[in-house]
């Protein structure tokens, strides 16, 4: 996570946004961004805590993550989610007590 200024972040974190914007407009809404963290793995996050996230990320406010936006907020947002799914597994694996 701590990648996410090298070219191989960055390439993700386009790809990533690629992925998450479902109808294309260069946007992100809660919805696309509730779907791309749940296939990430991220199920713990319900709707209050993706609308914490837009609003964080929302620098113009108007309701939408753009990818400049998504640039700003996602390693942040990737790394709190991954350490939590990392212990989450270890724990189902038997790997952490």
């Amino acid at each position: 996570v701590g990648t996410a200024d090298t070219p191989f972040g960055q390439s993700v974190l386009v790809r990533l946004f690629a992925l998450a914007d479902k109808n294309k407009d260069g946007k992100l809404d809660a919805s696309e961004i509730s779907l791309a963290l749940n296939i990430l793995g991220f199920s713990w996050l319900q709707d209050k805590q993706v609308a914490g996230i837009v609003k964080r990320a929302d620098f113009d406010e108007n309701g939408e993550i753009d990818y400049e936006e998504f640039i700003a907020e996602a390693p942040k947002t990737l790394k709190t989610n991954l350490v939590k799914l990392a212990k989450k597994n270890g724990a189902d694996l038997g790997f952490l007590s």
